[in-house]
């Protein structure tokens, strides 16, 4: 009988000490991951045009709580590498857009849990984007590596412990989807094909000429 009245005694204190732990944690921050025309994506029409035009893009979200330093993205990184550069800094879910007509340039996840922002306190966070159909950023990346980018940082506010979610369509500004980061615009080809083309005259106009007998 004392053995039992003992086992039900420490049973009954890890259930308070569980029950007390959550009681205690702090509550975790919540936004409405979606867009609205106030801040759209946009993709380049063509490989040869870049003529912006509403995309049906693909998303994936990263955060951090606010202030939390941030080291920019480059054009050659995937979310690993780029998590690898930001402490404190987490990837989101990921959202792929199947919306359909009337919804280009629109994003809807609904409401997420930012894990380690607290609630009602401010968050940083960027949007990775791509076209395709691709489910995740780095797949498109690795598979196709083109039609990516990614903007940001942005700040929101965060709901949660009561409060409710904060939609990011109030501070995501919107975006552009190129065909590629990862090659020189066509100006850029321009200019490195006129430095070839005087470089090669040059060297043509410094040759000895020949004497002839």
């Amino acid at each position: 009988m004392k053995k039992l009245m003992l086992s039900n005694c420490l049973l009954a204190a890890a259930a308070l000490s569980v029950a007390s732990s959550s009681a205690t944690a702090p509550a975790q921050g919540t936004v409405v991951f979606q867009n609205d025309s106030r801040g759209l994506v946009y993709s380049w029409s063509g490989t040869n045009d870049p003529t912006p035009m509403l995309a049906s893009p693909n998303v994936q979200i990263a955060y951090a709580p606010a202030g939390t330093t941030y080291a920019p993205w480059n054009p050659d990184q995937n979310t690993t590498d780029w998590l690898a550069r930001n402490p404190g800094w987490t990837m989101g879910p990921s959202w792929t857009n199947r919306l359909g007509a009337g919804w280009e340039g629109k994003f809807d996840a609904g409401t997420i849990t930012l894990d380690g922002v607290a609630a009602g306190s401010e968050a940083e966070y960027i949007i990775f984007a791509w076209g395709g159909d691709s489910p995740t950023f780095d797949q498109n990346f690795h598979d196709i590596g083109l039609w990516y980018n990614v903007a940001g940082p942005f700040t929101t506010l965060t709901g949660g412990n009561g409060q409710p979610a904060v939609s990011l369509a109030d501070s995501f500004t919107g975006m552009t989807i190129p065909w590629s980061l990862a090659v020189p615009e066509p100006s850029s080809f321009a200019l490195a094909l006129l430095g070839g083309g005087l470089l090669a005259l040059l060297r043509r106009r410094r040759r000895p000429g020949r004497y002839r007998a």
